[in-house]
């Protein structure tokens, strides 16, 4: 509905009708001088009474709902997860621990290194970056499963997150993308999980039928941090 201010709030848009945005007709006889609407007064003086009108009924009873709303209403989200698959697990890890997801790269092996932890080093953007084994630290196996393409994910990604300077990258089976959640939304871990995997995962998300662990990144970092001195 159109307020008495919105009927007498008018602008002659000259700058449509014989400016740079014409269609048709003769050319404001100043615009050779000017190059361009932007540098006109009138111009630059219908942008400051846009700014400078008074609120529209309809606007005003919006921003009036959005501030009375509860911050609880205002706050249904409050963290964000990059869900993948790592085998046959689907896992999450906060978003603002990932720095880049890149496509497969081949892995530069390092001899002379124990365990199963390390994988080697990869090339990212001209830099040499250590590859390490998420499912290693985590006690997961390699699945079967293979990527499902499309709406779902995109499949044989790397990861690469980073915390105070320190960069990791992991391969992954398959990468869906961010998620937003409440902390209530997480369930407890099942005891069937292994205890690798168990002291690692801060809690369960339900997310399209499936199971989702929601990873520690404190103590994945920290985990990655005191294995690799």
């Amino acid at each position: 509905m159109n307020t008495r201010a919105d009927r007498e709030f008018t602008i002659d848009d000259c700058w449509n009708r014989i400016g740079i945005w014409r269609r048709k007709g003769e050319p404001c006889p100043r615009l050779a001088e000017l190059m361009h609407c932007h540098n006109c007064e009138v111009y630059s003086r219908a942008g400051r009474r846009m700014l400078e009108r008074p609120l529209a009924e309809s606007v005003r009873a919006e921003f009036t709902r959005s501030y009375a709303e509860p911050p609880a209403a205002a706050q249904r989200h409050n963290r964000s997860a990059l869900i993948f698959r790592l085998g046959d697990e689907w896992l999450g890890l906060n978003g603002r621990s990932v720095d880049e997801i890149t496509g497969a790269r081949p892995v530069q092996r390092l001899p002379n290194v124990p365990g199963n932890l390390v994988k080697g080093l990869v090339n990212l953007r001209g830099e040499l970056q250590l590859c390490v084994s998420l499912g290693g630290l985590l006690g997961l196996e390699r699945g079967d499963h293979t990527p499902r393409m499309g709406s779902v994910g995109i499949g044989d990604r790397m990861i690469q997150v980073q915390r105070d300077g320190k960069r990791y990258v992991f391969p992954v089976t398959e990468v869906h993308g961010l998620h937003r959640y409440h902390d209530s939304e997480l369930h407890s871990p099942p005891a069937t999980l292994s205890k690798a995997r168990g002291t690692y995962t801060r809690g369960v998300l339900s997310w399209r039928e499936v199971q989702v662990g929601i990873l520690d990144d404190d103590l994945i970092f920290h985990s990655l941090e005191r294995s690799l001195r």
